[in-house]
């Protein structure tokens, strides 16, 4: 992500157990966030976990990819 946004590609980020406020979003280019932000157990960590805390990782199982490239 970050090499990409060093040559200016257009980017889409898929977030976890972590969150692009915490601040390792993409810089200075275009991008789309995919994220689950329906949980109320996300954010769980800054930098992520191997292993969910509560066992069932839905941040990413229930992600829905839900965007349209022309």
């Amino acid at each position: 992500m970050h090499i990409a946004a060093a040559f200016k590609k257009e980017i889409f980020s898929i977030w976890g157990n972590t969150i692009p406020e915490f601040g390792m979003y993409p810089y200075r280019t275009r991008f789309t966030i995919l994220e689950n932000k329906k949980l109320d157990c996300r954010p769980c960590s800054k930098i992520g976990y191997q292993r969910c805390p509560k066992g069932h990782f839905k941040c990413m199982k229930e992600i829905v990819l839900d965007f349209y490239l022309p």
